[in-house]
């Protein structure tokens, strides 16, 4: 049963990648445009990538709760491969919703 689980912590690794990398977006964008903690609100840039970081991880224990209990309870290779595809759509939504609506 778990001979395969290395797909799914596989996945994990590439999702808790993908986290870190939206908190050094936010960690740049406060840089640049002169934002500290705790404040969450200043340019529209800002807020568009600090909103897109702050959903991300708001799904995140969604995510790995449900690769997981589909890995483990029905076919590991199946979840770890429609992991890999929510972690391109979550990357390419953080990337849309950090654009400006007039750059999408």
């Amino acid at each position: 049963m778990l001979d395969q689980i290395h797909w799914l912590a596989a996945v994990t690794v590439l999702g808790v990648l993908e986290q870190a990398y939206f908190f050094l977006q936010v960690i740049y964008a406060r840089r640049l445009f002169g934002i500290s903690p705790p404040k969450i609100s200043g340019p529209p840039e800002f807020e568009r990538i600090f909103r897109a970081q702050v959903n991300s991880s708001e799904y995140f224990p969604i995510f790995l709760a449900l690769l997981w209990q589909a890995g483990l309870f029905f076919h590991q290779g199946l979840a770890a491969a429609l992991g890999l595809l929510y972690l391109y759509a979550r990357y390419c939504y953080f990337m849309g919703y950090k654009a400006s609506s007039s750059e999408r």
